[in-house]
């Protein structure tokens, strides 16, 4: 047999200016009168794509987004489109392409950010907007996305400046599953609509569905063709695309009707199949979430919520999957203007988006729900696996984990740094479906805490309970506040360690120049051999230990952090492949770095990737990997090997 061989990289950094210099022009996507992608389209990185309005993907078309592509979009305001900022929706039955690289991102972001390759020339001086207004971008307020910019006015001070992406599938869904009764089934937390309910109903034959937030009709919604947005069916191997490698930036504008507060999340997946594939991704200084799931099923791997102001990872209505390697950077709450950037040019002012309310300040690092109705034991339940994470709470709320209404959170090798409570429990009760938080290898440390150990064994608790011995210590379970808090060590490198002050508003390295590394201190014990204390599903790494990056910041080269200098200026070296044939297979050889624990893997179409070296490879020379390759055609083979 023969094949074609070819090698792919990651863990290496872009420069600015390298991407869309041959920029061809700004197209400004949708009409006055229509918002739908009704054919198969693709948007290539010549071009820079401006959302002008809600645009949904529909009919069964797919959208390819090339790799390196930017797209903007307006907010509302820009728009003069009544409760529709620039916003990306897949419907049912279509797809989303956004295959990206780590050399080429695909980056979604507002109007005027110039951080991004190809810098100010991917800034449209004005844009006429779908009703014909001209708008003078170089006039807009609050323009200054330097790092180093004036207080509240700088690129760590936004939100809210464009909508989102919206994903829907018809994967299973735990909501609105009734078939008879109009509305006693208690339907509504701003996702429902009781005047359409029964429709939906009767339609999908008690078949799970919902709409995403601010599309509901019921909840005021003007949004054009957003019945278009239904979610939810009976499959589960649904596939609706691939996200590698995407930026999602300064999101979150009202979608809908103000008046709920639906502040869209930065990326939404709604009844998504395991036909998906979601890894590399990240959300940065959303309004809202950072990523929520509705419903459906699938795992996945790199996940970066960066500053987002709400929860950073959010889901309910009977989401299912295994996940791995999820990281949280939080920002800082700021409403009197005290906590200072430092190393910048220019002010060193104000940092973090200034809020004056209680909401939309950094919330909780995760929130996890049942299905809906609350506590209405509806299926399927929500169920997911979290392996190898860190979440860093910066200078917020302090909030943990919230798994509650019949939601199962399973939490294994991980890090938590600054954190009260590594499980707010609340709201739990009413249902046949016990709520459950389980757990192993999770290392924590709080600035206030004296030094002691990791929750020291693994555990499987009912959060209705109000005590869990672990370890033989007697831990609380169900306070709100500070539920399962303990000490710990710092695990994070030395440009992440906290004062033991009591002020909430923590000083963050986020905002000091290449002052912030998420990866592990190689002295702490997080970092040495951690074996999982459960068995690994499927197509998982064996990292064996605990948090999302050891060597190597995943993050570095393409997220918006690094494009503020937020990251120490050094990385993991990429490794440089090799590629040959020994006894008719491929073979893959690269030059490791002594101590590090590598992975290479696999893929036929560049889309998905399978994991060869589930035990991750350690050398301090030359590794060389012997593939089997069994197909009997001519096909291209295509491998990657990066660093843990």
């Amino acid at each position: 047999m023969k094949h074609t061989i070819k090698a792919t990289f990651l863990a290496a950094a872009f420069a600015a200016g390298t991407l869309n210099e041959a920029r061809a022009d700004f197209i400004v996507v949708g009409s006055a009168t229509d918002n739908r992608i009704t054919t198969d389209t693709r948007w290539t990185r010549d071009n820079v794509y401006i959302l002008g309005r809600v645009i949904i993907v529909s009919n069964g078309a797919k959208l390819t987004i090339e790799p390196g592509t930017i797209i903007r979009g307006l907010r509302a305001l820009e728009s003069d489109i009544a409760e529709e900022p620039g916003s990306l929706v897949i419907a049912r039955g279509s797809k989303l392409v956004a295959n990206g690289t780590v050399d080429a991102p695909i980056i979604f972001t507002s109007i005027d950010d110039p951080n991004v390759p190809g810098g100010a020339a991917t800034v449209p001086a004005s844009v006429t907007n779908l009703l014909g207004r001209v708008i003078d971008v170089t006039a807009l307020a609050n323009n200054d996305y330097s790092p180093g910019g004036p207080s509240g006015n700088n690129g760590f001070a936004k939100s809210g400046q464009w909508g989102g992406i919206i994903l829907c599938g018809r994967g299973h869904v735990a909501a609105n599953t009734g078939n008879t009764d109009a509305d006693a089934n208690g339907i509504w937390d701003a996702h429902g609509d009781s005047l359409t309910e029964n429709f939906r109903r009767i339609q999908n034959a008690g078949v799970g569905t919902d709409y995403p937030e601010g599309l509901s009709s019921g909840s005021g919604s003007n949004v054009l063709n957003s019945e278009l947005t239904i979610y939810g069916g009976t499959d589960d191997d649904d596939d609706s695309g691939v996200m590698r490698y995407v930026v999602n930036r300064y999101g979150g504008f009202v979608i809908g009707a103000a008046a709920v507060g639906n502040e869209i999340n930065g990326i939404t997946i709604c009844g998504v199949g395991t036909g998906f594939t979601f890894e590399h991704c990240e959300v940065y200084q959303n309004k809202d979430d950072g990523f929520e799931w509705f419903g459906g099923k699938h795992d996945t791997r790199h996940l970066f919520s960066s500053a987002n102001q709400d929860d950073a990872f959010d889901g309910d209505e009977g989401f299912r999957g295994d996940h791995q390697f999820w990281t949280v950077i939080q920002g800082t709450i700021n409403t009197s203007g005290g906590a200072l950037r430092s190393g910048h040019t220019g002010s060193n002012g104000t940092i973090g988006q200034i809020e004056s309310g209680s909401d939309y300040q950094y919330d909780k690092l995760m929130e996890w729900d049942g299905g809906e109705p609350d506590n209405g034991d509806r299926l399927p339940m929500t169920d997911i696996s979290l392996y190898n994470f860190t979440m860093l709470t910066g200078g917020t709320k302090f909030e943990g984990l919230n798994p509650k209404l019949e939601a199962h959170v399973a939490m294994h090798n991980g890090v938590i740094e600054n954190v009260n409570a590594v499980s707010r429990a609340a709201e739990t009760g009413g249902g046949a479906i016990t709520t459950l938080l389980t757990w192993s290898n999770i290392f924590a440390y709080r600035a206030t805490a004296t030094a002691g150990n990791p929750l020291p064994a693994s555990s499987t608790v009912s959060v209705g309970a109000t005590t869990a011995t672990v370890g033989g210590v007697v831990i609380p379970i169900l306070s709100q506040v500070n539920a399962l808090t303990f000490p710990g060590v710092s695990q994070i490198r030395t440009p992440w360690r906290f004062s033991a002050v009591s002020n909430p508003v923590v000083p963050c390295p986020l905002y000091t120049k290449n002052g912030l590394d998420p990866r592990l201190d190689p002295a702490a014990a997080a970092y040495g051999n951690v074996p999982f204390a459960v068995a690994l599903p499927g197509g998982l790494v064996n990292a064996a230990f605990a948090g999302s990056m050891r060597d190597n910041n995943q993050m570095f080269g393409w997220t918006s952090l690094h494009a503020l200098e937020a990251f120490v200026d050094d990385n993991l070296a990429r490794p440089e492949i090799s590629l040959g044939v020994s006894g008719g297979n491929p073979t893959v050889s690269f030059q490791s770095v002594g101590g590090v624990r590598y992975v290479v893997e696999k893929s036929a179409d560049g889309k998905r990737w399978a994991v060869l070296t589930t035990e991750p490879l350690v050398g301090t020379d030359g590794i060389v990997v012997h593939t089997d390759t069994t197909s009997d055609e001519d096909d291209t083979v295509l491998y990657r090997v990066y660093g843990l």
